[in-house]
């Protein structure tokens, strides 16, 4: 039976911040419609990770990688079909390189709110 079909999204978060990593775990952890599916430090590492655990909204920072960030994400989308990413970054949307590829865009400065009502409607898009 799919997360979906019994009502929770499970969640893999993205950062390169061991901090923001244990932080946004244990606020999935405490709403009642998210499940932290597992965790990673760099997105490419995470691929494989991600591939194993099948969830289905990834939250993204951008990694200060060099790169196009759209590389990634179809890297994740490769892994998964039908994942849903969001990009939760402190760089403005505009300043990140391939961030319309993703499903969804949340500044770290939002309120928490913000980021959970982000997760929940791409997870209900189909």
């Amino acid at each position: 039976m799919s997360s979906k079909s019994r009502g929770y999204a499970s969640v893999f978060v993205c950062d390169d911040s061991a901090a923001e990593r244990f932080l946004l775990g244990q606020r999935i952890q405490e709403q009642r419609n998210l499940y932290l599916a597992g965790a990673a430090s760099t997105a490419f590492g995470a691929v494989r990770a991600i591939e194993a655990s099948q969830p289905d909204v990834v939250i993204l920072d951008h990694l200060h990688h060099d790169g196009d960030l759209s590389v990634i994400v179809g890297a994740i989308r490769d892994a998964v079909q039908g994942i849903k990413v969001v990009v939760h970054s402190g760089l403005p949307a505009n300043r990140i390189v391939g961030v319309a590829s993703a499903d969804a865009y949340v500044h770290k400065t939002s309120e928490p709110d913000v980021l959970w009502q982000a997760i929940h409607k791409v997870f209900a898009a189909d």
